[in-house]
């Protein structure tokens, strides 16, 4: 009878071993499968432009409405999310206008928001750090470049760098000799409250040499977008103040139909190595080697999307429009998320191999993206993008229309 009982025993363990294994076992995914889950009308007129998740955090966003020059937060879930206004915020001034953000890394148990604020009089732009625990609490750092147009902080947090674009096409007050526009380098290694301006790095090499936005990676490499001359800046953050042997130019080459490329969105891949760059102006995206400077040829987006898909199909160029870029790696996936902004959409490739890209899924945005199919100018506007680097779940900022979509992968379903 005791034999019996043992052999009982050892059976009913190796059953419960067994049913652990099976509940332990943790599933892996080979596409993205973009779906949407939901779209928020934000304040009237708040044209949402600029979006970012909060780093450390997996239930919180943050985006600017430039309208407004209101800071709002997102709380969400899986499945659903809600906005929150965090502050209205004071300009400086009665010609500045808000036009971007990033929010930082945690820096001594804080995140905060970096917000770019430009002037519509042709002077010289700033920076607001706002406390997201805290919004009252703002550090401005004043005398940056013209027109500041995106930023991004280092992943460390000792930098935040500034793409002053600088525009002469919005800025008809912008003074024929001054080209270009320039990278501010604000320096944040001793904290918010001491951020001071390193350099305000000229980018004038041509008469519209434009930074447009930029982008950081771990080991403090930065792409900038310079849009209408189409290239690429890239340098290290760490060797600031620059100078021009610290920086390669990257020229970007047209497509199959010579229309230039003219890049927004880009993003470093979180291995670093390699830098998704999406093309406005001809609606590609290509893959640029960090170690060569080589790019991928253009790969346009429209071809992906099904026949009759909203887009602006009364030019030949910016027809889709790809604006803000993100990557994300799961699986031993690399995933580039673009937002389309005459095509309420954002789409996701396969990238893990630069030399086969393989479309993956599109999804819509906007409150009624059914009604938005003119084929002129969307009145949706997908602009923002802002995807989380592990649990699946991304936004767009919808500026035309004003309102915020979720989107999520099929890991976060």
């Amino acid at each position: 009878m005791k034999k019996v009982t043992v052999l009982l025993m050892v059976l009913m363990a190796a059953f419960w071993g067994c049913e652990d294994d099976a509940v332990d076992e943790i599933p892996t995914f080979d596409s993205f499968n973009l779906e949407t889950v939901m779209t928020v009308a934000t304040a009237t007129d708040a044209n949402p432009e600029i979006i970012r998740m909060v780093p450390g955090s997996e239930d919180q966003a943050v985006f600017v409405a430039s309208g407004t020059n209101q800071l709002f937060s997102i709380d969400y879930t899986t499945s659903s999310f809600a906005v929150n206004e965090l502050a209205v915020l004071e300009t400086g001034s009665s010609t500045a206008e808000f036009t971007s953000i990033d929010v930082s890394p945690v820096m001594g148990g804080e995140n905060y928001i970096a917000v770019c604020v430009a002037e519509a009089d042709c002077g010289q732009g700033s920076i607001k750090f706002v406390k997201l625990s805290d919004p009252t609490s703002v550090v401005t750092v004043a005398g940056i470049g013209y027109n500041p147009d995106g930023c991004a902080f280092t992943k460390d947090g000792s930098y935040l760098i500034v793409a002053c674009e600088d525009d002469r096409e919005d800025r008809t007050c912008k003074p024929d000799t001054r080209h270009g526009g320039s990278v501010s380098i604000i320096d944040l290694r001793n904290g918010i409250a001491a951020a001071s301006l390193i350099q305000d790095y000229k980018v004038d090499h041509d008469v519209d040499s434009e930074p447009e936005h930029c982008e950081t990676s771990a080991d403090g490499t930065v792409v900038v977008s310079v849009q209408e001359t189409s290239q690429i800046l890239v340098f290290n953050a760490n060797d600031a103040p620059l100078d021009a042997s610290d920086v390669t130019i990257v020229d970007l080459q047209a497509d199959a139909g010579d229309n230039e490329a003219e890049p927004d969105g880009l993003y470093i891949y979180p291995s670093g190595g390699f830098a998704l760059i999406s093309n406005e102006r001809n609606g590609s995206f290509q893959i640029l080697d960090l170690t060569t400077y080589t790019a991928t040829d253009p790969h346009t987006i429209l071809n992906d999307l099904p026949d009759g898909w909203q887009h602006d199909a009364r030019k030949s160029t910016k027809q889709t429009e790809p604006e803000e870029a993100s990557v994300i790696e799961k699986d031993g996936h690399v995933y580039a998320l673009m937002a389309l902004q005459e095509s309420h959409a954002v789409v996701a490739y396969d990238v893990t191999d630069p030399a086969n890209i393989i479309f993956d899924s599109y999804a819509a945005a906007g409150l009624d993206p059914d009604s938005d199919n003119s084929m002129e100018k969307s009145e949706v506007g997908s602009e923002g993008l802002a995807v989380h680097p592990t649990n699946g779940v991304a936004f767009s900022a919808n500026e035309r229309e004003g309102s915020i979509t979720m989107f999520t992968a099929e890991w976060a379903r």
